[in-house]
């Protein structure tokens, strides 16, 4: 989850409509792209209004410790709907991409330490909301139990699907 992307650190931050505003450079390459007359992959709190940084603000150590556990969260869900469903977006992973470089960045102001005890915390909180044995599996399981796990959300899908047509 900490994985650093150099990309992000080599680029110069892109500017925006109002120059005292931008981008932070973990956003980086995450924009979107033209697919044709369609715009695929634009998330706004990366990319958008949402995603510019706010000059003149400084967060405290709380604060940026909620920002770890925030982000670790995102990418733990994302993980754990693939998990399940074996499907993800551009969105997905750019929100994914995104979150590590955020981890990234905040275990260089914080040190390591911090941040995988928040990141911890952040999964131990997250496996609290779900299916105790879809986490167990997906945390622990074989690849065999993994894969057997994913054919019967497969198998429900499929019967809920026929279900909803009927």
């Amino acid at each position: 989850m900490l994985e650093e992307n150099n990309d992000a650190e080599k680029s110069t931050k892109e500017s925006t409509e109002d120059e005292t505003k931008q981008l932070s450079l973990d956003a980086q390459g995450l924009g979107p792209r033209q697919a044709g007359p369609f715009t695929v992959g634009f998330v706004d709190m990366i990319v958008g209004k949402r995603g510019l940084e706010v000059p003149g603000f400084v967060a405290t150590k709380d604060e940026i410790l909620q920002l770890v556990r925030y982000w670790a969260t995102e990418i733990i869900g994302l993980d754990f709907d693939f998990f399940l469903y074996g499907s993800s977006g551009s969105t997905e992973w750019r929100i994914h991409v995104f979150a590590n470089r955020r981890l990234a960045t905040i275990s260089k102001v914080l040190g390591e330490e911090e941040v995988t005890k928040a990141v911890m915390q952040a999964k131990e909180d997250f496996a609290k909301t779900v299916d105790q044995r879809a986490w167990k599996v997906f945390t622990t399981g074989t690849k065999e139990e993994q894969e057997h796990f994913q054919d019967e959300v497969q198998e429900k899908l499929a019967r809920a699907t026929e279900e909803g047509h009927k």
